[in-house]
C-alpha cells in the first residue's frame, strides 16, 4: 500500500469510538460481530487490534515524509541558502 494510504488507513482506525458501551448505539442496536460485518468500528476489537498494530508495523519501516510544515521549512532554508550565494 501507497503511505498516504496507510496514514489515511490509521487516521480511520483512530477516529473509531472506544467501545460499543460507549457509543450511541448502546440500547438500540444489537453488538456487531467485526468477524461477520467486516467493518471494524470499536477499538476495544480484537480486530481493531490487530489492524492498528499491522498498519503501525509497516510504517515503522517506510522513511519519513515530511508534512506540510516541515516542507515549509526547508523551502526556507533553501531559499535563504541561495540568497547569501
Amino acid at each position: 500500500m501507497h503511505t498516504g494510504s496507510l496514514m489515511r488507513l490509521k487516521n480511520e482506525l483512530l477516529a473509531c469510538e472506544e467501545s460499543f458501551k460507549l457509543s450511541d448505539k448502546f440500547g438500540y442496536e444489537y453488538e456487531p460481530n467485526p468477524s461477520i460485518t467486516k467493518l471494524i468500528e470499536f477499538k476495544d476489537t480484537i480486530e481493531w487490534q490487530e489492524a492498528y498494530r499491522k498498519v503501525k508495523n509497516i510504517l515503522s519501516f517506510r522513511e519519513n515524509l515530511p508534512n506540510r510544515e516541515e516542507r515549509k521549512i526547508m523551502r526556507v532554508k533553501k531559499s535563504k541558502n541561495n540568497r547569501t550565494r
